[in-house]
């Protein structure tokens, strides 16, 4: 992906990547439920919006961010349907925890050895980056779902707990990487891997907790819109590079 089309890792990015957490967890149910394709049905059309956005991505010579978040989120709704068909009952039934160990290695091989100038910043946007970030968000929602679910379930008190446990992790994750360490690779990895697992827990909690009693299409529409308000009404400096490029 073009410098041009990729933001600058700062608290705005990381609002956008919680909130493409939860609205993509929320969008990946809604559309495995409601779209009649199924868990694994709808991959194949979600794979080829991918391929879409990439082709004319790289046509595109315009300065904004709109294909990178747009990327994030049809890979984050896939790694939803993804996860569910490893893990359900009625599907592989993979344990969680040793499905989100397995993704946590493989996210660690892909990211070996990246090249030296990648010491900070956001990393190199390409396949292996993507692969990467389809992992995590995979990874996210194992994770999610075991944790809710050795609490309670989600449409109870078992959801609240695991929401407030894993945001309390990602505000200390945030706040702890403050001064640059948020931008080595290694821990930038870390935390989307603990936004991943945030937004599972809290998608799943808003749309499913029966006090709360909002439901799956409306709770999709709520995250969407505060994920675009984020993009839309946060602004933030270009760096030098990216005015160069």
């Amino acid at each position: 992906m073009k410098l041009i089309h990729v933001p600058q890792i700062n608290a705005r990015y990381w609002a956008g990547i919680t909130m493409a957490s939860i609205f993509g967890t929320n969008l990946g149910d809604l559309y495995a439920h409601d779209s009649g394709l199924g868990i694994i049905g709808g991959l194949p059309v979600l794979a080829a919006l991918v391929a879409v956005a990439y082709f004319f991505e790289r046509r595109d010579e315009s300065q904004h961010e709109a294909w990178y978040w747009l990327a994030i989120i049809i890979i984050r709704t896939g790694a939803t349907n993804i996860a569910d068909y490893l893990c359900g009952r009625r599907y592989m039934g993979i344990n969680r925890v040793a499905l989100s160990a397995g993704l946590a290695l493989l996210i660690t091989v892909l990211i070996w050895r990246r090249n030296s100038n990648e010491k900070s910043g956001l990393p190199q946007t390409d396949a292996k980056y993507w692969i990467a970030m389809l992992a995590a968000g995979v990874f996210g929602t194992a994770a999610g779902d075991a944790l809710t679910k050795s609490l309670g379930d989600a449409n109870n008190i078992g959801g609240v707990y695991a929401s407030s446990i894993m945001a309390a992790l990602l505000a200390v994750t945030l706040l702890f990487g403050r001064g640059g360490r948020i931008q080595t690779l290694y821990y930038y990895w870390l935390t989307i891997c603990i936004a991943r697992t945030a937004g599972t827990a809290i998608a799943d909690m808003l749309a499913e907790n029966e006090t709360l009693n909002i439901g799956l299409p409306i709770c999709t529409i709520a995250t969407g819109i505060i994920f675009l308000a984020i993009l839309t009404l946060w602004k933030t400096r270009l760096t030098q590079a990216q005015k160069t490029t």
